[in-house]
């Protein structure tokens, strides 16, 4: 096995169902040149996450460079999911990336992002960005789901912090939506 086949074999994957998909993807999309900003409903086994839900926080102030939110409402979101979730729980967050001027929006996480990062928990970021060309929704060898819907080329990717800090101090995951790609043997 090469070096690339190992580190593609230990990262962590996430997978996303329909309805977390479509909700990342059309939040995005929706305040396009702004960001959003929402929490993750799933399940974390030991080396993935499975993604039931994505949930838009609705009250979040946003701009292209962020999106934040008041720690009381995620309390309360907390407070609700404890009574509701049915076995699963918040496993972490997903915001948007966008370009701005001449710079494309990318799935590298800004130091803001890592320093907000709770440790452990999934985070995705989706980048939206005007498609030059149409694509068909695929995982690219950097763990990385990218396609295209109407103008916007959409790229989405993952990752986890295992403590807060500024710096390259996080961990890629995978992310893997096979209602979106298809499913494909290895």
């Amino acid at each position: 096995m090469t070096k690339k086949e190992q580190v593609n074999q230990e990262r962590m994957e996430a997978y996303l169902s329909l309805p977390s998909f479509l909700t990342i993807v059309s939040s995005s999309v929706e305040v396009f040149k702004k960001e959003t900003i929402g929490y993750l409903i799933g399940i974390k086994g030991e080396d993935k996450w499975m993604v039931e839900y994505a949930i838009p926080y609705q009250t979040a102030e946003s701009s292209y460079a962020h999106a934040s939110i008041d720690e009381n409402r995620v309390t309360r979101i907390n407070d609700i999911l404890a009574h509701v979730s049915q076995g699963m729980e918040l496993i972490g967050d997903f915001h948007s990336h966008t370009v701005f001027g001449d710079s494309p929006a990318t799935v590298v996480p800004s130091n803001t992002d890592l320093m907000s990062t709770a440790p452990g928990e999934l985070n995705i970021i989706c980048a939206v960005n005007f498609k030059k060309r149409t694509v068909k929704w695929y995982e690219n060898r950097r763990g990385i789901l990218v396609g295209t819907i109407g103008e916007y080329r959409i790229e989405i990717g993952g990752y986890y912090v295992a403590e807060a800090c500024i710096g390259r101090q996080y961990e890629r995951v995978a992310i893997k939506c096979p209602v979106a790609t298809g499913i494909h043997e290895e």
